[in-house]
């Protein structure tokens, strides 16, 4: 059963990277990852804010693969894997530090696809959404 779960996790990872893979190199594609997100209860900005962020999804979601491979397999943590695993550890971290960066502010750029990059954050759009409101 372990072996299945290390199977899904990396089949999943694969998935996630190729999907990230198409929606860097067509910008019509962003329509379409947008009602994937259509059952979050929370509003455009947000959702095409975990669309731009989805890189960093799919390298938090490869951290966590390793992490769980590692210990699946119940290895010894010494020497070199001890080094995997503190890598894969700071990835996951990082990658959620900057996808929550990305989908507020839309920075760092270099991680967002290019055709999304000109988006306002979902902070700079609500604001940008309530000086509208009071000018009319």
């Amino acid at each position: 059963m372990s072996y299945f779960i290390g199977l899904f996790f990396v089949a999943g990872s694969v998935f996630m990277t190729w999907k990230v893979t198409q929606l860097w190199r067509d910008a019509d594609l962003v329509d379409h990852f947008m009602q994937t997100f259509s059952f979050m209860p929370f509003g455009k900005e947000v959702k095409r804010g975990e669309v731009r962020s989805l890189a960093l999804t799919a390298a938090s979601l490869w951290g966590v693969t390793v992490l769980l491979l590692l210990g699946l397999l119940d290895v010894d943590m010494t020497g070199p894997l001890t080094a995997v695993f503190a890598f894969a550890l700071v990835t996951v971290l990082l990658s959620l530090l900057c996808e929550i960066s990305v989908v507020l502010f839309n920075a760092p750029k270099f991680v967002v696809p290019p055709h999304m990059r000109s988006d306002p954050g979902v902070l700079a759009a609500r604001r940008a959404g309530g000086q509208r409101q009071t000018k009319s």
